[in-house]
């Protein structure tokens, strides 16, 4: 056998968050963009620590010395199912290997999470991992997010030929009409992922974002939210220099017509302003609008793959397998 599967103990984390900060460290190779600090594996270490003593985890041992973990949280409801997530910092496996790694480590773990509930399964993996994306994609994982950044440069604009202005107060029945129009887009065909999004009226009165309206003809055809690192994105966007896109949407009537750059535009001028470093934003990869626009103009740093099990397999008690 070339790996030995065990319980991810806390012995291994120190070890683990090396290997999480040493693939990371890869990552900042091709995009320097990216925050610092999860370089470092004592800015990791506490992240697992903590994950490790609320779930199980396996490590993978390769002469007794650690090659791989894999952890994960449950979340009680995701698109109406009880599933697990392991994010890009709570697994890794050594490059030279991965495919072999990852596939070993979930053949274990994964009936413990069935066992416990979890038909749905998620994974955040590095971009830059491919072997780590294609072995996922061999046990039945398909793409269900992108994590995207880009600098500060403005984009270029010049076609769109409407006027943004700042959100007040006396908006927020407007952007809310807008919230609700993407809530509706993003459960219908192809994407089907519903979900509510945050309260548009707090986020007009928030000092610390920025929602800018479009409107062409006197009327509002199209809306962006910037603000902080967004704390349900990836969490190696999470620094004070990023900040998130975290609503945009524009009117059916008025799309391609620039409108949106436009507002791109504006968010970017607005966190330069505001002394931020990157600008982050984060999609499912089923809403082929979202990806056409936002793959123009950032690059993926993180990609999220999802797979459900048949009903029937889920509360079964975890077997071996040979």
């Amino acid at each position: 056998m070339l790996f030995q599967i065990v319980p991810l103990q806390p012995e291994y984390l120190q070890d683990a968050a090396a290997l999480v900060a040493t693939r990371y460290q890869a990552l900042r190779q091709r995009t320097p963009l990216l925050p610092a600090q999860y370089e470092e594996a004592g800015v990791l270490l506490p992240m697992l620590q903590e994950l490790a003593a609320e779930v199980p985890g396996v490590a993978a041992l390769r002469s007794g010395r650690l090659v791989g973990f894999l952890a994960g949280f449950v979340i009680s409801q995701f698109l109406g199912k009880r599933a697990v997530y392991s994010p890009e910092w709570a697994n890794g496996a050594e490059m030279d290997d991965v495919r072999r790694i990852y596939e070993e480590m979930y053949a274990h773990l994964s009936g413990q999470w069935a066992a416990d509930g979890c038909a749905t399964h998620l994974v955040t993996l590095l971009a830059h991992d491919r072997a780590g994306l294609e072995a996922w994609q061999w046990l039945g994982f398909g793409l269900a997010g992108v994590d995207g950044l880009r600098t500060l440069q403005p984009v270029d604009a010049a076609g769109a030929q409407v006027a943004v202005r700042l959100a007040k107060a006396e908006d927020a029945a407007e952007v809310t009409a807008l919230t609700q129009a993407l809530e509706r887009h993003m459960a219908a065909p192809p994407t089907f992922w519903p979900h509510e999004l945050e309260d548009c009226a707090e986020w007009v009165q928030a000092s610390n974002g920025a929602i800018w309206l479009a409107q062409e003809g006197g009327q509002t055809v199209g809306c962006m939210a910037v603000g902080p690192a967004n704390p349900d994105a990836c969490a190696i966007i999470q620094d004070k220099g990023t900040a998130s896109i975290v609503l945009a949407i524009t009117h059916e009537a008025a799309r391609s017509h620039g409108i949106a750059t436009r507002l791109l535009n504006q968010s970017l001028v607005w966190a330069a302003a505001q002394g931020y470093e990157r600008c982050a934003v984060d999609f499912e990869a089923m809403n082929r609008l979202a990806v056409r626009f936002w793959m123009r103009w950032f690059e993926p740093i993180c990609y999220s793959l999802q797979r459900t099990i048949p009903d029937q397999t889920v509360g079964v008690p975890a077997t071996r397998q040979g």
